[in-house]
């Protein structure tokens, strides 16, 4: 299959970053695109450190600089998550490692819930997705059962995770819009290298410098991308980490139910999907002391939401989206 990955594509997870990286990834989580010279000023060290540090931080695979955006302007047109239960026989991480090398796999989660694992796929079309469950996941020893919960909508994703922790009742982050085929093209180049030169991407499409800057900063302050450093949040020591299941009650929307969570301090992606849940949250802390509090003052309360279901993460594989190369390509990569 054109565009098959390896597991060394996902992002690395570290024990601990020492102070001036996690400087570094904090200032890149904010601003992606922030010059050299004013990391180097941020943190008291020299241009040169601060470009090597950050340089060796996206070789050695823990930080990737890329565009954080909804994955239909990247070309995937069909996404589920997929709750998997294994057999006691063989241990949930050793399945996770192998799902992993699945093209169409983008997250891997080993959780203590309902499932064993989840997963999430990502693919051109309904068709690619029920082939790559049907013919890779279920084809995988150890696995006792598969169910999928179809995405009906990509509602929100913040990657940002201080910003996530700060909300200040500010509902921050990317969400999809209806944009013009020049922006998608934008898009799709800063997915691959979110610090590329705009006289580059000007290149590339035939159009002026300018021109690339000022769309950019359009699709920037509308929440349509949003230039990011992407790191296993695990690596920054956020070790209390949950997809939230929540069901709707009748009589309210839940788009609108969903606009409130992307209200709530810790949430970094939400969908609305079909299946046995209505929308999927994921919420990342530092303690469980933190995510009970969160979810029982914040979550439950919330005018809407009938009934909750909380996975913790055991362990995280994760990796970017970049562009759909070709018509036939599944695959997507996370790094």
């Amino acid at each position: 299959m054109k565009g098959d990955i390896a597991t060394t594509d996902y992002l690395r997870l570290v024990a601990s970053l020492d102070d001036i990286d996690r400087r570094i990834v904090s200032l890149l989580q904010a601003d992606g695109r922030m010059p050299f010279s004013h990391i180097a000023r941020e943190i008291g060290v020299t241009e040169k450190t601060a470009r090597a540090r950050v340089l060796d931080l996206i070789e050695q695979r823990v930080m990737q600089i890329t565009a954080v955006t909804d994955p239909s302007v990247l070309g995937y047109g069909a996404s589920a998550l997929l709750g998997l239960k294994t057999r006691p026989d063989r241990p949930a991480s050793e399945i996770a490692i192998e799902l992993q090398k699945i093209p169409a796999i983008d997250y891997v989660v080993v959780t203590s819930s309902r499932y064993s694992i989840f997963a999430e796929l990502i693919c051109t079309d309904r068709a690619a997705l029920q082939g790559a469950i049907e013919n890779e996941v279920g084809k995988i020893a150890g696995i006792q059962s598969i169910e999928a919960m179809p995405y009906l909508s990509f509602h929100y994703q913040l990657a940002h995770f201080a910003a996530a922790q700060n909300k200040a009742g500010i509902a921050a982050g990317v969400r999809p819009r209806e944009i013009e085929p020049i922006d998608i093209r934008i898009i799709r180049s800063l997915s691959e290298d979110g610090r590329k030169p705009f006289l580059q991407i000007a290149d590339e499409l035939d159009i002026s410098e300018g021109q690339v800057r000022l769309r950019f900063k359009h699709l920037s302050e509308t929440g349509t991308v949003s230039v990011i450093a992407l790191i296993n949040p695990m690596s920054l020591e956020f070790n209390s980490m949950a997809w939230v299941a929540i069901n709707v009650a009748a009589g309210y929307r839940v788009t609108d139910v969903a606009d409130a969570l992307s209200r709530v301090a810790n949430t970094t992606y939400i969908v609305i999907c079909a299946g046995r849940f209505d929308i999927l949250t994921e919420f990342i802390f530092q303690t469980d002391r933190e995510l009970l509090e969160v979810i029982d003052q914040n979550v439950r309360s919330l005018p809407g939401v009938a009934g909750i279901e909380i996975s913790i993460y055991n362990d995280l594989y994760y990796k970017r989206l970049t562009p759909i190369r070709d018509e036939g390509a599944t695959a997507i990569v996370r790094v």
